[in-house]
Protein backbone atom coordinates (compact mmCIF):
# COMPACT_ATOMS: atom_id res chain seq x y z
CA UNK A 1 0.00 0.00 0.00
CA UNK A 2 2.98 2.38 0.26
CA UNK A 3 3.79 4.89 2.93
CA UNK A 4 1.62 7.78 1.78
CA UNK A 5 2.92 11.31 1.84
CA UNK A 6 3.43 14.16 4.25
CA UNK A 7 1.59 17.44 3.63
CA UNK A 8 -0.08 20.45 5.16
CA UNK A 9 -3.84 19.96 4.85
CA UNK A 10 -5.69 23.27 4.87
CA UNK A 11 -9.28 22.64 5.92
CA UNK A 12 -12.31 24.63 6.97
CA UNK A 13 -13.65 24.00 10.45
CA UNK A 14 -16.52 25.53 12.39
CA UNK A 15 -18.43 25.63 15.64
CA UNK A 16 -22.03 24.64 15.04
CA UNK A 17 -23.92 23.56 11.91
CA UNK A 18 -24.94 27.15 11.07
CA UNK A 19 -21.36 27.86 9.95
CA UNK A 20 -20.71 24.55 8.11
CA UNK A 21 -18.80 24.69 4.83
CA UNK A 22 -19.76 22.30 2.04
CA UNK A 23 -16.21 21.40 1.01
CA UNK A 24 -13.85 21.23 4.02
CA UNK A 25 -10.68 20.96 1.95
CA UNK A 26 -9.22 24.35 1.03
CA UNK A 27 -5.71 23.31 -0.08
CA UNK A 28 -2.91 20.76 0.17
CA UNK A 29 0.54 22.27 0.66
CA UNK A 30 4.00 20.78 0.28
CA UNK A 31 5.32 19.33 3.55
CA UNK A 32 8.39 21.60 3.40
CA UNK A 33 6.31 24.78 3.28
CA UNK A 34 7.69 27.05 5.99
CA UNK A 35 5.61 28.09 8.99
CA UNK A 36 5.73 31.70 7.75
CA UNK A 37 4.43 30.66 4.31
CA UNK A 38 1.68 28.52 5.90
CA UNK A 39 0.56 31.56 7.92
CA UNK A 40 0.52 33.79 4.84
CA UNK A 41 -1.41 31.24 2.76
CA UNK A 42 -4.01 30.89 5.53
CA UNK A 43 -4.30 34.66 5.87
CA UNK A 44 -4.80 35.06 2.11
CA UNK A 45 -7.25 32.16 1.74
CA UNK A 46 -9.34 33.41 4.64
CA UNK A 47 -9.39 36.96 3.26
CA UNK A 48 -10.39 35.75 -0.22
CA UNK A 49 -13.31 33.74 1.12
CA UNK A 50 -14.48 35.80 4.11
CA UNK A 51 -13.78 39.48 3.39
CA UNK A 52 -15.49 41.93 1.09
CA UNK A 53 -13.29 43.53 -1.59
CA UNK A 54 -13.30 46.73 0.50
CA UNK A 55 -12.00 44.82 3.55
CA UNK A 56 -9.40 43.03 1.41
CA UNK A 57 -8.13 46.37 0.09
CA UNK A 58 -8.07 47.93 3.58
CA UNK A 59 -6.20 45.07 5.23
CA UNK A 60 -3.76 44.63 2.35
CA UNK A 61 -2.76 48.27 2.99
CA UNK A 62 -2.96 48.00 6.81
CA UNK A 63 -2.22 44.38 7.76
CA UNK A 64 -1.81 45.22 11.45
CA UNK A 65 -5.51 46.15 11.56
CA UNK A 66 -6.64 42.78 10.19
CA UNK A 67 -8.77 41.23 12.98
CA UNK A 68 -8.01 37.62 11.97
CA UNK A 69 -4.33 36.82 12.12
CA UNK A 70 -3.00 33.25 11.86
CA UNK A 71 -1.88 31.66 15.12
CA UNK A 72 -0.16 28.42 16.08
CA UNK A 73 -1.33 25.75 18.50
CA UNK A 74 1.79 23.68 19.00
CA UNK A 75 4.12 22.80 16.16
CA UNK A 76 1.68 21.27 13.68
CA UNK A 77 -1.53 23.35 13.68
CA UNK A 78 -2.09 26.90 12.43
CA UNK A 79 -5.55 28.52 12.50
CA UNK A 80 -6.98 31.70 11.02
CA UNK A 81 -10.45 33.23 11.08
CA UNK A 82 -13.61 33.19 13.11
CA UNK A 83 -16.51 30.85 12.29
CA UNK A 84 -15.90 29.15 9.94
CA UNK A 85 -12.12 29.27 10.23
CA UNK A 86 -9.18 27.67 8.46
CA UNK A 87 -6.78 25.13 9.97
CA UNK A 88 -3.49 24.09 8.41
CA UNK A 89 -2.63 20.71 9.92
CA UNK A 90 0.67 18.98 9.20
CA UNK A 91 -0.04 15.31 8.45
CA UNK A 92 1.86 12.16 7.51
CA UNK A 93 0.80 9.01 5.69
CA UNK A 94 -1.72 10.88 3.53
CA UNK A 95 -3.68 8.68 1.16
CA UNK A 96 -6.50 9.76 -1.14
CA UNK A 97 -9.05 7.13 -2.13
CA UNK A 98 -11.50 7.86 -4.95
CA UNK A 99 -14.83 6.02 -5.15
CA UNK A 100 -15.13 5.05 -8.85
CA UNK A 101 -18.94 5.29 -8.82
CA UNK A 102 -19.51 8.57 -7.01
CA UNK A 103 -16.13 10.22 -7.62
CA UNK A 104 -16.00 11.19 -3.92
CA UNK A 105 -12.51 11.54 -2.46
CA UNK A 106 -11.64 10.26 1.00
CA UNK A 107 -8.48 11.60 2.61
CA UNK A 108 -6.89 9.33 5.23
CA UNK A 109 -3.95 10.62 7.24
CA UNK A 110 -1.96 10.48 10.46
CA UNK A 111 -1.79 13.56 12.68
CA UNK A 112 1.62 13.42 14.43
CA UNK A 113 1.94 13.38 18.20
CA UNK A 114 2.77 16.68 19.86
CA UNK A 115 5.82 16.23 22.10
CA UNK A 116 7.41 18.83 24.37
CA UNK A 117 11.06 18.41 25.35
CA UNK A 118 12.29 19.93 28.61
CA UNK A 119 15.28 22.07 27.61
CA UNK A 120 17.13 21.30 30.85
CA UNK A 121 16.42 17.64 31.58
CA UNK A 122 15.72 16.64 27.94
CA UNK A 123 12.70 14.73 29.29
CA UNK A 124 9.95 14.26 26.70
CA UNK A 125 6.32 14.85 27.56
CA UNK A 126 3.54 13.78 25.17
CA UNK A 127 1.04 16.63 24.90
CA UNK A 128 -1.14 14.84 22.33
CA UNK A 129 -0.96 11.28 21.03
CA UNK A 130 -0.78 10.69 17.29
CA UNK A 131 -4.15 9.89 15.74
CA UNK A 132 -5.58 8.69 12.46
CA UNK A 133 -8.26 10.81 10.81
CA UNK A 134 -10.15 10.94 7.56
CA UNK A 135 -12.48 13.25 5.70
CA UNK A 136 -14.61 12.66 2.62
CA UNK A 137 -15.19 15.51 0.22
CA UNK A 138 -18.80 16.03 -0.79
CA UNK A 139 -17.78 18.02 -3.88
CA UNK A 140 -15.47 16.61 -6.51
CA UNK A 141 -13.28 17.97 -9.25
CA UNK A 142 -11.84 21.41 -9.90
CA UNK A 143 -14.09 24.46 -9.80
CA UNK A 144 -13.79 24.81 -13.59
CA UNK A 145 -15.62 21.52 -14.21
CA UNK A 146 -18.57 22.12 -11.87
CA UNK A 147 -21.97 23.01 -13.19
CA UNK A 148 -23.46 26.32 -12.07
CA UNK A 149 -26.18 25.87 -9.46
CA UNK A 150 -25.21 22.30 -8.61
Amino acid sequence: MGKGQAAWLVMWDWAGPHAAVEDRLAAILRPRTSREAVQEILRCLYAIHAYTPTEQALWSKRPAENPYKPGWTGKYLCSCGHNPYLNAQYVRELFIDIDPESGLETFRYLVPAEIKVNSITKEKKILREERRESITRTRTGPLSTREIGR
